[in-house]
């Protein structure tokens, strides 16, 4: 039986959304039974190798001269690990300068290259939030390394030689990081970096404070005064709050635009945001004595509020999820009126069982909702049904 060849026409929009012209080469990605149209194999080439070689190791040199002529300058034998005025300590200053430099200038020449003229319009006005918010994940995420590392390796010292060079790998590291997530840019990534970010630093936290026994206390005890290195608990409730209102501002702007008067996205997308500033504020006020011990559990309730009011009204606010998620949403939504019975009611839970499980489950199920607004109003949209034509 002869080979059949297949014609397909893609749509006018693919077209001009993949700026295709008559004679362009075109490959095509199979995996998983579904095959993706990909830019030429020669496009694809030239871009990795900007990436990996221009953007990645000039600003690696640039770094590791300026620690070398500082330590040449501080007439420096032997240079510490981590600690004051160290690798780690300069690898964390001048990896957010470069990274974040070579961060913002990947970003804006991708945005360049974006021909839709709403969807260009949507990603500079999300850029700003979108660079504090990769910043100080950065930071945080240098810091929390270097502490592992100090932990490990204490008292750790080196020659100026083997310093410049364990520099050099960090940074450029860091710098390759950098550059590379900025290509990932999407709401997908977004959603995987938030809970990375959450889960990563959360576990942190627990780690450094448990032979503190946290446990006994309070879930939050992790961010107050008398627990060990509580700015890490923070500052990560604090950093999710700002990439949660970027990923909401990064999920909705391009929605909205289509359906501007849609009350139901315009409704959770109020609930969404006013969560994310919840989150935030129970970050930004730790649960010391007096007032922000008020302040504190005032945002983490008006958190649980913002969460269970759109959960038990997910039926009328996302008519067109599907029944696994409605039938998830009303049971997680059971689960916390349930929690909060066992704790408020018959005080049957601890604190700390109460937080972990309220906050387990809201969070879940806000991730996976913000995940079902992005298949149904992103996905499905950019989806394009065509039929296959045999040729003789």
């Amino acid at each position: 039986m002869g080979k059949k060849h297949f014609e397909i026409e893609l749509p006018d929009q693919v077209v001009q959304d993949l700026q295709l012209e008559d004679g362009d080469q075109i490959d095509i990605q199979v995996s998983n039974q579904s095959f993706k149209v990909l830019p030429s194999k020669k496009l694809q080439e030239n871009q990795n190798q900007q990436l990996s070689i221009r953007r990645f190791l000039i600003p690696s040199i640039l770094a590791t001269v300026a620690f070398a002529f500082y330590n040449i300058w501080q007439n420096e034998h032997l240079i510490a690990l981590t600690g004051a005025d160290s690798i780690a300590t300069w690898v964390i200053f001048l990896g957010e300068l470069t990274g974040m430099a070579a961060f913002i200038y990947t970003r804006i020449q991708r945005l360049k290259k974006i021909a839709d003229p709403l969807q260009k319009r949507t990603a500079i006005r999300l850029a700003p939030t979108l660079f504090i918010s990769f910043a100080l994940i950065q930071a945080l995420t240098m810091v929390a390394i270097f502490w592992a590392i100090g932990y490990l390796f204490q008292a750790a010292s080196f020659d100026s030689l083997t310093a410049t060079l364990i520099f050099f790998t960090f940074i450029s590291v860091v710098n390759y990081v950098m550059i590379y997530s900025a290509t990932l840019i999407s709401t997908t990534f977004m959603m995987f970096l938030l809970i990375i970010t959450i889960v990563g630093g959360v576990l942190i936290a627990m780690v450094t404070n448990s032979r503190l026994l946290w446990w006994q206390h309070n879930f939050s005890f992790l961010g107050t005064s008398k627990a060990d290195f509580s700015w890490t608990f923070n500052a990560t409730l604090m950093v999710s709050g700002i990439l949660w209102g970027t990923l909401i501002d990064y999920l909705f702007v391009p929605i909205q635009k289509r359906l501007p008067r849609n009350w139901r996205l315009i409704t959770l997308r109020i609930f969404l945001t006013f969560d994310a500033i919840c989150l935030f504020s129970i970050g930004a006020l730790p649960n010391n004595p007096g007032f922000l011990h008020v302040a504190h559990d005032t945002a983490a309730n008006l958190l649980i509020l913002g969460t269970g009011l759109p959960m038990i009204s997910i039926r009328l606010l996302l008519p067109k999820a599907s029944k696994e998620f409605l039938i998830f949403s009303l049971s997680t939504a059971l689960g916390i009126m349930i929690s909060c019975f066992l704790f408020y009611g018959i005080r049957y839970f601890s604190l700390t069982a109460f937080e972990i499980f309220v906050l387990t489950m809201g969070i879940s199920w806000l991730l996976l909702l913000m995940q079902n607004i992005h298949e149904l109003y992103e996905l499905k949209e950019n989806t394009y049904s065509f039929k296959l034509k045999a040729l003789d």
